[in-house]
């Protein structure tokens, strides 16, 4: 009886194996929890067919849009899922990280199957042509000497546009007026001299240089996207900002499909063709798998941790 137990057991784990190898073997929904049409959207609808063919065996991928509650409502459906590794989601910072820190989400982070970064778009600070401001020094000195005068187009507050404004003031003493905006009427109103400066990131700004100057973009380095742009410690203000988008799934997703995903994204992310594609629609690629990834969210959140501490970003 244990020999027959013990080769039940072994079968099953046989067949365990091989399913994992021959995943996937049947369609993978990632969930977008943003709408159709949006920056995320448009990611990942150009990125999947890339993922597609690197997993290989006519593998399909299915994007669904599951909006609301500023990315809580599909990432709670993610969250949900059954851990088998036939639903993933895009997850985004700040959101996915500042959402629990206000407390409008029953997750953190953590609670996820993290599997890898795509793009990592640094916050940049952006102004009319014929600006004033000709760089980010002249642009906080003024900010300086006229507490509240200069006014920032940014995004919802908490968003990362606001959260990069917040950084900048806290580096600095700088004080400034912030505007928020939905979508891109921020950088709308900073091209129509409506607002003295926008902070938004380099991708929403990259393709719009006929009509705006970038002073500097808040990363470590400069980007292969706009390589004649200073970062903001260039100019001697050492501030790392950006938006991030990756994947991820429910907790305790088999291992050996985080890895076959991993793997196929990184391999869209270095395709050609899909770079191409991500430089026309200034997208900053930066690939990440799960280890390094969860290692930056870990950083991010506890620096927003502390933020909130001090000051609220929402009162």
């Amino acid at each position: 009886m244990k020999r027959i137990t013990a080769s039940l057991a072994a079968i099953g784990l046989l067949a365990g194996t091989a399913a994992l190898a021959d995943y996937p073997e049947k369609p993978i929904t990632i969930v977008v929890p943003y709408g159709a049409g949006g920056g995320s959207d448009i990611m990942v609808r150009t990125v999947a067919p890339y993922i597609e063919k690197y997993l290989g065996d006519d593998a399909k991928i299915v994007v669904e849009n599951r909006t609301g509650a500023s990315g809580i409502i599909g990432w709670q459906a993610v969250h949900d899922a059954k851990p088998d590794g036939y639903t993933i989601g895009v997850i985004t910072t700040p959101s996915i990280v500042t959402k629990p820190i206000e407390g409008k989400a029953e997750f953190t982070w953590q609670d996820f199957t993290i599997i890898a970064n795509m793009v990592t778009d640094p916050a940049a600070l952006n102004v009319k042509k014929g600006s004033q401001f000709e760089d980010v020094t002249g642009l906080v000195d003024y900010a300086k000497e006229n507490p509240k005068v200069v006014t920032m187009a940014t995004g919802n507050f908490g968003g990362d546009d606001h959260l990069a404004g917040l950084q900048l003031e806290k580096l600095t003493g700088a004080e400034f007026t912030f505007v928020p905006f939905p979508g891109v009427a921020a950088r709308n109103a900073t091209m129509g001299g409506h607002v003295a400066v926008g902070s938004f990131n380099l991708g929403e700004a990259v393709n719009y240089q006929d009509s705006i100057d970038i002073l500097g973009i808040m990363a470590d380095k400069r980007s292969e996207l706009a390589p004649d742009v200073p970062t903001l410690k260039e100019q001697g203000f050492d501030i790392v900002a950006a938006s991030q988008r990756g994947f991820a799934g429910p907790k305790g997703m088999p291992e050996e499909a985080v890895e076959k995903l991993s793997a196929a994204i990184a391999q869209a992310v270095n395709d050609p063709d899909f770079r191409k594609d991500a430089q026309n629609q200034g997208v900053v690629l930066d690939f990440a798998d799960g280890a390094d990834f969860s290692a930056q969210l870990d950083a991010f959140d506890k620096a927003m941790r502390k933020i909130w501490a001090e000051s609220p970003w929402l009162q």
